[in-house]
């Protein structure tokens, strides 16, 4: 498991009667007779769905999946364990507007479709006020931001809307390390181009443990350091994109083992601009024998068509992929009406037997 920060900034809720009642609309803030007078309440952005500038990608079906994980963890101080100063008691999830989303409700979605969602998720948290006054005052004048803490125990990688397993991405000769992220590439099909932008990091397997309070987010040698502000990596728009090519993993005979990411030559892939592809709502990455993921959930299938119950044949995981099984079936559907329209009109003798009955009469 990989461990990574994010910041953001805090917002206090007990300067207006205004931000009370906003905030109280998205996530659970103690009422007036209720609150403590040695702890300084706050609530935060915790983390948003989509790229951040360090090119982690988060899904909002993985920050749902993870979502239990958020609070009762604490909150210390730059990260150090042993400084711990406050605590996380209520997460939320909400739109880009401001409304609220009902966890179960977006529990219940297909992930296909609540990945196309914009969410955020907040925090209400706690200082521990009276211990650290210093603390608690600074956090209300603004000087502090929060960041994340998550552990995940995978990837995939996102090159424009195209999402591809790591290993995928491997065999199309792309690295993964830390310093391919970022960097601009193509995604070639046919000679046509189906995907082009900044390659990011899809986490998966996502599970949060705690928080900081950063003025300048730590950053030691095996951690990724994930930020919302401008100190984030800047992607080059002049950079040559990288060039994959997908052919390379059609069939079974391919033999693709070079990790290099120098791109092919733009002359030599003859790029055809179309536009970039999404993901099939028929997509489903894994299945499991549960209907909730738990801990004791089995998966029964990997990259899995719904629509039709069987493995999905498109590598782009659009339905505008000829290799889509809806492309596929169709076709083959016609075809197999039509050589039975000709087997059965081969077979048809009424105009004989007619023939034939006209005579006896």
């Amino acid at each position: 498991m990989e461990k990574l920060y994010l910041e953001a900034d805090i917002q206090l809720h007990e300067e207006t009667d205004a931000r009370k009642k906003e905030a109280a609309s998205v996530i659970a803030l103690p009422k007036e007779g209720e609150k403590q007078i040695d702890l300084q309440y706050f609530s935060a952005v915790f983390v948003s769905s989509g790229a951040n500038l360090n090119h982690a990608y988060f899904l909002p079906s993985e920050l749902v999946k993870a979502e239990h994980t958020i609070i009762n963890k604490a909150m210390d101080i730059e990260h150090k364990e042993s400084e711990i100063v406050g605590h996380i008691y209520d997460r939320a999830f909400m739109d880009k507007d401001g409304n609220k989303l009902e966890i179960e409700e977006l529990a219940s979605m297909e992930s296909a479709s609540l990945d196309e969602k914009d969410v955020h998720v907040v925090i209400a948290g706690i200082v521990y006020k009276n211990r650290f006054p210093d603390l608690a005052k600074e956090v209300a004048e603004g000087e502090w931001s929060v960041s994340m803490e998550t552990y995940f125990g995978d990837y995939d990688v996102k090159v424009g809307d195209l999402i591809l397993s790591r290993k995928e991405a491997e065999a199309l000769g792309l690295e993964t390390g830390d310093t391919i992220f970022g960097k601009l590439a193509k995604v070639i099909k046919n000679k046509a181009e189906i995907a082009a932008g900044k390659i990011d990091r899809v986490l998966r397997g996502i599970s949060f443990s705690g928080c900081g309070f950063v003025k300048h987010p730590a950053n030691p040698p095996s951690i990724v350091l994930e930020t919302a502000s401008d100190k984030g990596k800047k992607t080059d728009v002049n950079a040559k994109p990288i060039i994959l090519n997908y052919d390379l993993l059609d069939g079974e005979d391919n033999n693709v083992t070079s990790n290099s990411t120098e791109p092919l030559s733009l002359e030599k892939s003859e790029l055809v601009y179309n536009d970039t592809v999404g993901i099939c709502v028929s997509y489903k990455k894994e299945v499991y024998d549960n209907t909730f993921k738990d801990e004791s959930s089995k998966v029964v299938h990997t990259d899995w068509c719904a629509l039709y119950e069987r493995g999905c044949t498109a590598f782009t995981r659009d339905t505008t992929d000829p290799d889509c099984l809806r492309n596929q079936i169709q076709s083959v559907a016609t075809s197999c009406v039509e050589n039975y329209m000709k087997e059965m009109s081969a077979k048809d003798r009424r105009k004989e037997l007619l023939a034939r009955l006209k005579k006896l009469i």
